[in-house]
Order: structure tokens, then sequence, then C-alpha cells
């Protein structure tokens, strides 16, 4: 039988993957047979973590940044290319088409998982759910999903990059990372919580479907493009609030700020690295939408 880790003086781990059954659970003992509960848990409320020590929560914090500056440079790693080698990269691309298609078939494939995850889930079902998180919390395979993911969002990102000047998509790049610096500032400082505002995302994120439908059915898009930008840049601003408040929990504590509701649980390093990283590809392209300037 496996002992639970000891980390500065604190039992660390759940004692029933451990193997460790408390006597009064044990039927050896005369108590009632432990309740075996192999859920995943995406989120927890903070308080569960309060025994923890600090070190455990920043090493989490540390793991998901690490995570998702290796996915950001390998993305605009790749989309660089688009901009500063633009005509040589677009020729490569017509050459090799089978590029484009496997890229676009991979994220409409994940489009349509998405819908397929969110209808079971409204629906009461959790296999499909249950599935994902599984992978999203197995090495290697979930560093996998994430590497396949960086390199198809560099050449999609590379491709609208390439629809606008050099210029503006360097000022955009720069003003975005300024932004996102400033938004984990005051998320990890603040004494708001946001971290139960995700049905209201859900909400917001059906507004966001009607934005993009209106913008196909209107017939002079220049103005709205940038009007639904400037609103949508402003929503994926506050999921950035949102994600990075579930990412620090209780950390929040060691940088001035004050424990928020629930948080991320510990194992779920990468699917917090993949919506963080998601939130600050899709705030880019919508700040470029709205302050890029176009070719021609």
């Amino acid at each position: 039988m496996q002992n639970a880790p000891v980390v500065q003086g604190k039992v660390v781990g759940n004692p029933y993957e451990m193997g460790q059954i408390p006597p009064q659970q044990d039927a050896n003992f005369g108590g009632q047979p432990p309740v075996v509960r192999d859920d995943l848990n995406v989120v927890q409320m903070s308080c569960k973590n309060s025994a923890l020590p600090p070190d455990i929560r920043l090493g989490f914090v540390k793991k998901v940044y690490g995570i998702l500056g290796t996915m950001l440079l390998i993305t605009f790693g790749l989309a660089q290319f688009f901009v500063f080698q633009k005509d040589a990269t677009l020729d490569f691309l017509r050459a090799n088409m089978w590029i484009v298609y496997i890229v676009g078939a991979i994220v409409v494939a994940q489009l349509f998982f998405d819908c397929a995850m969110s209808c079971q889930l409204c629906c009461g079902g959790s296999s499909l759910i249950r599935g994902y998180l599984k992978m999203m919390v197995t090495a290697p395979w979930n560093y996998l999903y994430l590497l396949v993911f960086s390199v198809c969002f560099g050449v999609l990102v590379g491709y609208i990059c390439a629809s606008y000047t050099a210029e503006s998509v360097l000022l955009v790049f720069a003003l975005t990372l300024i932004m996102v610096v400033c938004l984990t500032i005051y998320a990890v400082r603040t004494s708001a919580d946001f971290t139960g505002w995700g049905p209201h995302m859900m909400v917001v994120g059906v507004g966001l479907v009607l934005l993009i439908i209106m913008y196909f059915l209107l017939p002079d898009r220049t103005l709205f493009s940038r009007l639904a930008g400037a609103i949508c840049a402003t929503i994926f601003g506050m999921l950035i609030v949102h994600d990075t408040q579930l990412i620090f929990g209780t950390a929040s504590l060691g940088f001035g700020g004050s424990s928020k509701q629930f948080e991320y649980t510990i194992d779920m390093y990468a699917f917090a690295a993949w919506n963080l990283y998601l939130d600050f590809i899709t705030f880019f392209l919508y700040m470029l939408q709205f302050l890029g300037n176009r070719e021609g």
C-alpha cells in the first residue's frame, strides 16, 4: 500500500487514490465500505485546497503558464512567416494545399466536437466530456493535443494576419501583450471575484454567434466589423480575467490579492492552459479586426 506524500509537514493527495481507507470506512473495522468516485472535476471550491501548502498551487500556476508560453511561441512563430515572408509563404501553401485541408479539417472537427459536448451537457449526458477531460489529464496525450492545435492555429492565425499590413499586426500584437499583462495583474490582485461568471459567459457566447450572423447579412461590413471587433475583444478580455482567477485560485493571496470562490483542480493544468490560450488568440484576432489596417 502506497503512503500519501507529505509536503512541508502536510499530507497531500487523496487517501483513496493511494489505496488508504480511513478506519471508520474500512469493513475490517466494522465501518462502511468507501464510495469509489471516478468523476473528473474541472473546478472546485477554493476552500477544498486551503490546507495545501502554497507551493503546490504556485507550482500549478507556473506549469500552466509554461505550457501557455510554449503554445504561443509555436503559434506566433509560424504566423510570423505570413507577416514577414508573406508572398513566399502563401505560394508555398498554394503549392501544398493538403496542409490547408488538414488544418481546416482539424479546426472544424474541434468545433463540431465542442458543439457535441455542449449538446450532451445540456441533455444530461457525459460520455464525451468525461473522455475529453480524461485525455486532458493524461500525459503525453494532453501535450500532443495542445501541440497539434498550436501548429494548426499558427497556420490559421498567420493566414488571417496576411490580410493586414505588417506594421498594424506588430502594433496590435504589442498592444495585446500589454493589455493581457494588465488584465492578469488586475485579475490576481483585485478583490472582485469573477470565477462564478461561467454561466454568464456561455450566454454571452450565444450573443457572439448572433453578431457573426449579422455580419454576413449586412451589405456594408466595414463599420460593423470594427464595432463587432471592439465588443468581442472586450468580452474576451473579461474571459481572460475569469480564467486567470480560476488558475491562480488561492495563489492570489501570495500576490496581494484575495482568495476566490472557485479554482481549477491541480490536475487540470493542460485544460487551464488550453482555455487561456484560446482567450489570448481570440482576443488578439478581435483586436486585429478592430484596429488593424488591411492590405490594399
